[in-house]
């Protein structure tokens, strides 16, 4: 099931540095659980400091990252899914408003969720995440890989299930943090995703905030755990990725200057380093991947 559904459960990690968990985005959509340990978890400009057993539904798209406190062990379990595999599922039970959770609240968290129907819930994503794992062993189109497909299929409806009930019954917008220092990070993030495909520096952002650059500097670090720039340049390459792939007539060098990039060969140079794959390789593989999807 590559790339349709990855579940793990109850992963453990013992961190060295806050830096261990990087920001990213992706196209599924995600469920995540939290078991255990000292963390915050950032999306886009909101920071939620964790509580045993909270739940956090998000959309994917919106930059996110993991800010466990290092020495302290961070378990959690994590399920992505793609929207392209389980909407025809959900149409042919007639039950697409599963998804509305995940479309309507986009990045929500639940907390103070029903003691059983938690120990339901954490049992769905166990089972889902053996017959994941299990599914991987046998070939794509066996006849006990599909009943696996399909037993993974079921018990993620019946997660799905459960996700709509909290969404109804007992969703709990729970409110930043709201700091000194994270009333600052919520201003700078929102400037950087706007203004991101422009000439930045420090000293611009600073100016624009009215902010010290180097407690600004300092501040952003401490919240998030990475530096300013290192945001910046994660923004910019999402959009790079967007471009490369939702408009296939764009040059390289258009993309690059509409990411923020000085030039094709600068932006050429860190998306390799950061993906480990050309721009041009990105993009074909994108396109190989949608007429996969399209065909079946």
């Amino acid at each position: 099931m590559d790339e349709k559904i990855n579940a793990n459960y109850r992963l453990v990690d013992t961190v060295n540095s806050h830096e261990a968990f990087s920001y990213h985005s992706h196209e599924q959509y995600e469920i995540y659980y939290f078991h255990g340990g000292n963390c915050k978890f950032l999306i886009g400009d909101h920071i939620y400091p964790l509580h045993e057993d909270d739940i956090i539904i998000m959309n994917g798209l919106t930059l996110h990252r993991a800010y466990p406190e290092p020495g302290i062990p961070y378990e959690r379990s994590v399920i992505e899914f793609s929207y392209e595999w389980l909407r025809p599922i959900l149409i042919n039970l007639n039950v697409p408003e599963l998804l509305n959770p995940f479309n309507q609240l986009s990045n929500t968290l639940f907390r103070g969720t029903d003691k059983n129907k938690l120990v339901e819930i954490k049992e769905l994503i166990r089972k889902i995440a053996c017959e994941d794992s299990n599914t991987l062993l046998h070939k794509e189109n066996s006849v006990e890989s599909r009943l696996r497909n399909g037993e993974i299929s079921t018990l993620f409806v019946q997660l799905l299930f459960k996700i709509y009930e909290l969404s109804k019954q007992q969703l709990v917008k729970i409110p930043p943090i709201e700091t000194e220092k994270n009333t600052h990070v919520k201003r700078i993030i929102p400037w950087i995703e706007k203004n991101f495909n422009s000439s930045i520096t420090l000293d611009s952002i600073a100016d624009n905030l009215n902010l010290s650059k180097y407690h600004m500097a300092r501040i952003f670090k401490d919240v998030t755990g990475f530096t300013i720039m290192q945001y910046l340049m994660t923004c910019r390459i999402n959009r790079a990725k967007y471009l490369l792939e939702i408009h296939p007539g764009k040059s390289i060098h258009e993309v690059a200057l509409e990411s923020g990039f000085e030039d094709s060969s600068h932006f050429s140079r860190f998306f390799r380093k950061q993906m480990n794959i050309t721009p041009t390789e990105y993009r074909n593989s994108r396109a190989i991947r949608k007429h996969s999807v399209s065909s079946k």
